[in-house]
């Protein structure tokens, strides 16, 4: 189970670069600077005849005609009128820049546009919950989403990061950027990807994209994009009320860019180590201790109180007697004997998304168990609590010397350790007791001065049962409030 969150897109990089040009780059060249000669020929013969004077190609036009052609990016730039529009350079070999751009001025006002989706994959329908999100009720190893639009005023160049491919593309006569990327999941699972197309309407000055992620087809994908419409409605809007790609582009870049300082900031108030001092309010199975929660109508601040009363281990799922309750990611760790399958431990290196991607160090088999808690969250107030919020995840934890430290299994040949099976987690994956808005992790009510019996379950590595704590904060993680709180040992009860 990989507690460390994988680093976010980072980082603005130049354009262009100096390269050394082969014959084929020299050809492309010549190309492109006959066509534009050919561009200021018809100029000069318009001029002529008309007696109008048009404005002459810009040299920044020009250097950036050249310089995509000295670049040969494999076809990913386009018509040489239009090249300033929009452009995918690979900086390095896991990382593009998306350039999109224009010398004219933004007008005031621009086309009023709806973005119509007019056909989606077999199987998949838009998620209720979110406008232009296509999930498949069957499956959720796949999705489709649009996004945007957004005006196209002068920006930064879009970094991507742990790029697999890209390819230029004209969707229904608009130019096109096709992306695909993949993550720390491409070690362990080769078919897992990201797949986005950027659409420029040059016309109108906006720009969306289609992504996929997953397990979905590259073919539907496009099949999506070349049924997207984005139509004017004949109404005009002024362009500073319109999302802007530039800040679209500096809200993916700006994580990298203060990397440092947001990962001094998460580790001011989440930490891997704590000393005796601090875990001192330590509870014990059935002590009773004040908790953290709100209310789902408004998020208003309350105290619980909670107990853990009991707490089994088990080689399967009988335990869990709410059959509707038990998620598919944890009812697939069964085997055809009924009892829990073994997994798959994943020891992985970390790559930068720039020069080198993450590898599969090494695999390693491990036994499950299913771990089963019984809690009581009682009410010490004096009015009745509705649809109050609970999270409960474990925390494995190790004690060396005079310090407690979150298990880790990662060593010197690695950066992290994974399972293969995503049922396998220290996240809260069963419990009971539903309510709330979503009909999730909230408790419908609890009367003043009672208590409400509810049943929690995970499914752990075996050789991590002596080393489990319950998270009543919901961190998973050393936290300040959490340690306040306390939590609450187990591994001594299912060793």
């Amino acid at each position: 189970m990989n507690i460390n969150e994988q680093k976010q897109e980072q980082r603005i990089r130049s354009i262009y670069k100096n390269t050394h040009a082969p014959d084929a780059v020299k050809n492309r060249t010549e190309e492109t600077l006959k066509l534009l000669k050919q561009q200021n020929e018809t100029v000069s013969a318009m001029q002529k005849k008309t007696g109008r004077r048009k404005k002459p190609l810009s040299f920044k036009k020009a250097a950036v005609l050249a310089a995509a052609a000295i670049l040969c990016i494999s076809g990913t730039v386009f018509a040489a009128e239009r090249i300033y529009q929009m452009q995918i350079k690979k900086e390095k070999e896991y990382q593009a820049n998306l350039q999109i751009s224009s010398d004219e001025e933004l007008p005031r006002e621009v086309p009023e546009t709806i973005l119509s989706v007019n056909y989606i994959p077999e199987g998949f329908i838009e998620n209720p919950e979110k406008k232009h999100f296509y999930i498949d009720p069957g499956q959720d190893e796949a999705g489709y989403y649009t996004e945007g639009p957004w005006l196209a005023d002068q920006a930064d160049p879009l970094t991507i990061f742990y790029v697999e491919d890209t390819e230029p593309l004209t969707i229904n006569g608009h130019d096109a950027v096709y992306v695909r990327t993949t993550y720390h999941v491409s070690a362990v699972d080769p078919d897992w990807k990201n797949e986005t197309v950027y659409i420029l309407y040059e016309d109108i000055n906006q720009i969306f994209s289609v992504s996929s992620w997953g397990h979905a087809d590259k073919d539907e994908l496009l099949k999506m994009a070349e049924n997207i419409s984005l139509t004017p409605t004949g109404n005009m809007t002024a362009a500073d009320e319109l999302p802007l790609w530039s800040e679209f582009v500096d809200a993916l870049n700006e994580p990298r860019e203060k990397g440092d300082e947001s990962a001094s900031a998460e580790d001011d108030y989440y930490f891997t180590e704590a000393s005796e001092e601090q875990m001192a309010n330590t509870h014990q199975i059935g002590e009773k201790f004040k908790i953290h929660s709100f209310l789902d109508a408004d998020m208003t601040d309350i105290e619980l109180e909670a107990t853990v009363t009991d707490i089994q281990t088990a080689d399967d799922l009988s335990l869990l007697t709410k059959e509707e309750a038990i998620p598919d990611y944890m009812a697939e760790l069964i085997g055809p004997d009924g009892k829990l399958i073994s997994d798959t431990l994943y020891y992985m290196k970390d790559g930068d998304g720039v020069s080198t991607m993450p590898e599969l160090v090494r695999t390693e088999e491990t036994s499950l168990k299913l771990v089963y808690a019984t809690v009581e969250f009682s009410n010490p107030g004096t009015e009745a609590v509705h649809n109050a919020w609970f999270m409960v995840p474990l925390i494995p934890i190790v004690k060396e010397g005079n310090t407690y430290k979150i298990f880790n299994r990662a060593d010197d040949t690695c950066d992290y350790v994974e399972n293969e099976h995503i049922g396998v987690r220290y996240e809260m994956l069963y419990h009971d007791i539903s309510g709330g808005q979503k009909h999730n992790n909230y408790i419908p009510e609890i009367k003043p001065g009672e208590s409400v019996t509810m049943h929690l379950a995970w499914i752990v590595n075996e050789d991590e049962l002596d080393k489990l704590y319950l998270d009543f904060r919901g961190d998973g993680i050393f936290s300040e409030e959490g340690l306040k709180t306390g939590y609450v040992r187990i591994g001594d009860r299912v060793n």
